[in-house]
């Protein structure tokens, strides 16, 4: 597993590093076998017309990406990159043709150009992109993860220039190889997620973001702690970098999301 630092937190992992994780759960578990129906997923994908496909799941407030955990196999690692760190998903027509019909959704980028909000410079750059890699089309779907906390979006393009050949029984093949996929790779994403939410405050920052998650203002906060404000204003702007956030609205939201402020 590697870890991209910058903004938003990109985490790759391997298919590798998920069947470890389910051999530390049960040592009887057939690797050899897990190895080899995953292998037969991706044959099936490529056999289907897809040349690659992205697993992610992602940890959000609102729309805002946090954290995204990436598979390698089949994916894009240079789109990938670029995606998250220019912030493209903010404006891809794709999610939002997929949040208005929460549905799967086939695209091609013909199509896409000729959507309203095509002259945005992040969606030309996202068409562009999507060109010179050779992503003319595909197939963009949401799956449930067992982390409420999580969002899962498989991602799956196609040299083709048409949609045409993507029906009912491809989009069901692509199903069951997504579940399948998923049900080998969840479970160390979520302990991956579970580890990431460790964050080690002192106890003056825990006793002020408690008070932020319950309401209270800087100056309250500073008067509940016996401190001054200027030092509160210091320990807010600190969690907002320490839980990746751009504001206390944020910090509130995710630090009550990850249990802070129930005592």
């Amino acid at each position: 597993m590697t870890t991209d630092d910058e903004f938003p937190t990109l985490v790759w992992f391997s298919q590798g590093d998920a069947i470890a994780y389910l051999r530390q759960l049960d040592t009887t578990l057939d690797v050899d076998r897990q190895e080899c129906e995953l292998r037969e997923c991706r044959e099936r994908l490529q056999k289907a017309g897809f040349s690659t496909f992205s697993y992610m799941a992602l940890e959000t407030v609102g729309r805002r990406i946090l954290r995204a955990y990436s598979m390698r196999e089949m994916g894009h690692l240079g789109f990938t990159t670029t995606y998250l760190k220019s912030r493209l998903y903010e404006t891809d027509p794709r999610l939002v043709i997929l949040r208005e019909s929460c549905l799967p959704v086939t695209w091609n980028v013909d199509q896409l150009e000729a959507r309203p909000n095509a002259s945005e410079p992040r969606v030309r750059s996202l068409l562009s992109t999507l060109r010179a890699h050779g992503m003319h089309s595909g197939l963009i779907l949401g799956l449930p993860a067992p982390c409420a906390d999580l969002r899962v979006a498989v991602t799956l393009t196609s040299r083709a220039c048409d949609t045409s050949w993507i029906d009912d029984r491809v989009m069901g093949s692509v199903l069951a190889v997504s579940l399948t996929i998923g049900r080998v790779v969840q479970p160390y994403i979520d302990d991956c997620a579970r580890r990431a939410r460790v964050i080690e405050l002192t106890e003056e920052q825990a006793a002020v973001l408690e008070r932020l998650v319950k309401g209270l203002s800087d100056h309250e906060i500073a008067a509940e702690v016996m401190s001054s404000l200027h030092r509160v204003t210091q320990h807010v702007k600190t969690l907002q970098k320490m839980f990746n956030v751009e504001n206390r609205a944020q910090l509130a939201y995710l630090a009550a999301r990850w249990g802070w402020g129930r005592s």
